[in-house]
C-alpha cells in the first residue's frame, strides 16, 4: 500500500518496468504449465493476467479456498508429465503462479475500483493545494474498503513467502510467475534486509535492488538478466549523475549480451545527450483531427511537451495545471503540446478525451505509445514527463518542471 501510494505522487511507471524489460534479449521463457489463466478465471474473479477488483473483496478464507480448488483442478495437468525433471519444474511453476497471485490480493486487499476513480477526480481537483500533503493520506485509505487483520496478514505474507527458494535458476528461465515472484523478493528485500539503505526517494529505490540483486543471488544469468532491466530505470529515472554512472559502469563489467550492452550504452547516451543541451530529435505525429505536426514545424518558440497518457491518473491531475500555464502564457514565444503514449488502439480513448475535456495546446499521439522514437530517445519510462525545447530545437531540459510545480513559472518567465 506504501508504494501504491509513491507511485500515486510520482507518476506512472511503465507495464512491464521499462522499455528494455519489453525488449529482452535474453531468450528467457514461460513454457512450463499451459492453462494456468484459464483455469483459474474459473475460480476467481480473473481476466487479461490479473484479479479483477471483486477479488480484492473476497474473505481471506474464501480467497485461500478458491487457491486450492485452482490446484487441485490443475493436478491432471501434472500428473500427466512424465518426465520426472519436466513434472518437478511444473510443480514449481504452479506453485509460484499461486504465490504471485496470492501476493497480488494481500498487496491489493479491499481495494474499491469506485472509491479509487473518487480519489483519482480527488488528486486532479486539489493537487497543489495548501492542504494537499496533510489529507492525502487520509483520502488514500478511502480507496479501500477492507484491512487485513495482523494475522490474516501474517499468514499471507508466509503463504507468499515461506519456503520460496530465489536461486532456481533453470526454473527462472522458463517460469514467468517465477520470475514475478523473484521481483517481488526483491522488493521485499528492498523494505526490509536493505531498507536503511533506500536513498534519492521514490526512484532512487532501484538503485537499492541492484544491490539487492549482487549481494543475494548467487547465478551469473540471474544476477545479470536482474541487473539489466533495473540499471535501465536508474538511467533513466535517476537524477544524480554520479549514482547514475556507477550504475552504468557496474553493468558494463558484469554483462556478457551484446545486444544488453548495446541497448544499456544507447541509454546512456541519450542519458548524455540530454545533458548536453543538444539539438532535440524530431518527430511527426497526428492531432485528433489526423493533421500531422513535427517538432520542427514549431521553431522559433519554445516548445514545453507534456507527455501523458488518458490512463495515467497523476497524468490528468496536473491538466488543470497545464490550462492554467497555457493561459497565463498565451500569446507569448512558446508552444505547449501534449503527447499522449496511449496505444494506437486507443486511439478512440485519447480522441474523446481530449475533445470531451476541451484540451488545449497542440494535441498529439505518439506512434508507438512508449516505443515510439522520440519517446525511447528521452528514456521515458514513467510519466508524467515535461520537455523543454528552445526556440532553435535545442534541449533546455529533458525533465522539466511539472506544471503544478512554482519551479516551472520561474524557469519560464525567466526564458521568455
Amino acid at each position: 500500500m506504501i508504494q501504491m501510494k509513491k507511485m500515486v505522487l510520482a507518476g506512472c511507471l511503465l507495464s512491464g518496468m521499462s522499455v528494455l524489460a519489453q525488449n529482452n534479449p535474453y531468450g528467457i521463457k514461460d513454457t512450463l504449465l499451459a492453462g494456468k489463466d484459464e483455469v483459474l478465471a474459473k475460480h476467481l474473479p480473473y481476466g487479461n493476467k490479473q484479479l479483477y477488483f471483486a477479488s480484492y473483496v473476497l474473505p481471506p478464507d474464501a480467497f485461500l479456498q478458491k487457491i486450492a480448488d485452482f490446484k487441485k483442478e490443475m493436478g491432471p495437468l501434472l500428473e500427466g508429465e512424465k518426465d520426472a525433471k519436466r513434472k518437478e519444474l511444473k510443480q514449481k511453476d504452479l506453485d509460484y503462479y499461486t504465490r504471485v497471485k496470492l501476493k497480488a490480493y494481500t498487496s491489493m486487499y479491499g481495494l474499491d475500483s469506485v472509491n479509487m476513480m473518487k480519489v483519482e477526480e480527488w488528486l486532479a481537483d486539489n493537487k497543489g493545494t495548501p492542504t494537499f500533503m496533510e489529507k492525502l493520506d487520509s483520502v488514500y485509505k478511502t480507496m479501500f474498503v477492507k484491512k487485513l487483520s495482523p494475522e490474516e496478514k501474517n499468514l499471507l505474507d508466509s503463504a507468499v513467502s515461506a519456503g520460496g527458494n530465489h536461486q532456481e535458476a533453470e526454473l527462472f528461465k522458463l517460469s514467468a510467475a517465477y520470475r514475478q515472484w523473484i521481483d517481488d523478493f526483491i522488493t521485499k528485500e528492498r523494505m526490509t534486509t536493505y531498507k536503511a539503505d533506500t536513498i534519492l526517494g521514490y526512484y532512487g529505490t532501484n538503485i537499492v535492488k541492484l544491490r539487492v540483486v549482487k549481494e543475494e543471488f548467487a547465478d551469473p544469468f540471474m544476477k545479470e538478466y536482474l541487473s539489466y532491466g533495473l540499471t535501465g530505470l536508474v538511467l533513466k529515472m535517476v537524477k544524480d549523475s554520479g549514482e547514475v554512472a556507477k550504475a552504468y559502469s557496474n553493468f558494463m563489467a558484469l554483462v556478457t549480451n551484446k545486444e544488453a550492452r548495446k541497448n544499456i550504452s544507447e541509454v546512456y547516451a541519450n542519458m548524455q545527450m540530454m545533458a548536453s543541451k543538444a539539438m532535440a530529435p524530431d518527430f511527426t505525429y497526428a492531432t485528433v483531427d489526423d493533421k500531422k505536426v513535427s517538432l520542427s514545424d514549431l521553431k522559433g518558440k519554445y516548445v514545453y511537451i507534456d507527455v501523458w497518457a488518458t490512463w495515467c491518473g497523476p497524468c490528468k491531475a496536473e491538466i488543470p495545471f497545464l490550462q492554467k500555464i497555457e493561459k497565463e502564457y498565451h500569446g507569448k514565444n512558446i508552444h505547449f503540446v501534449s503527447l499522449s503514449v496511449d496505444r494506437m488502439a486507443d486511439k478512440g480513448k485519447w480522441i474523446s478525451y481530449v475533445k470531451d475535456h476541451q484540451l488545449g495546446g497542440i494535441q498529439l499521439m505518439a506512434d508507438k505509445d512508449f516505443n515510439s522514437d522520440f519517446i525511447k530517445k528521452f528514456n521515458i519510462a514513467a510519466i508524467p514527463r515535461f520537455i523543454l525545447i528552445d526556440p532553435k530545437g535545442a534541449i533546455v531540459s529533458g525533465d522539466a518542471a511539472r506544471p503544478s510545480d512554482p519551479a516551472l513559472k520561474t524557469l519560464l518567465d525567466s526564458l521568455l
